[in-house]
């Protein structure tokens, strides 16, 4: 019986030199596409655990801008009270114009202007002598 060379997953060209065979190369393929695989899928399990810790810094950012407005806010509120106590401690005439404002009282030659609405709470009266 003649005896038969073993295959060893290679065959012979015309030039001589081995190259690989079919089933070799499909193993290669498929060690390639599972190798992809399994980065993509570290990848995504990776996403999905910072993917939470991404939602509560989001969640933190905008809680922490809107105290920050507030505080914007209080701090104006805090800086027109210190100005109105300063003058209600040394300004007689803003006291006096105060005090008529609230009793509808003005003097002789003097106009009053008056704004409607919100804007009227916000801003002192104008007061102007006529000359």
């Amino acid at each position: 019986m003649p005896s038969r060379p073993l295959s060893s997953g290679y065959s012979t060209s015309r030039n001589g030199r081995r190259k690989k065979g079919g089933s070799a190369e499909i193993w290669n393929v498929v060690n390639r596409i599972l190798t992809l695989l399994v980065i993509v899928g570290f990848l995504v399990m990776l996403a999905l655990w910072f993917y939470p810790e991404v939602q509560k810094r989001n969640a933190l950012a905008a809680d922490l801008e809107q105290k920050n407005e507030d505080l914007s806010k209080e701090q104006l509120l805090r800086k027109k009270r210190e100005r109105e106590k300063f003058l209600l401690e040394n300004d007689p005439d803003y006291i006096e114009a105060i005090a008529r404002d609230r009793l509808d009282l003005m003097k002789e030659g003097e106009t009053i202007f008056r704004l409607d609405g919100e804007t009227a709470a916000e801003v002192p009266p104008a007061i102007i002598p006529k000359n």
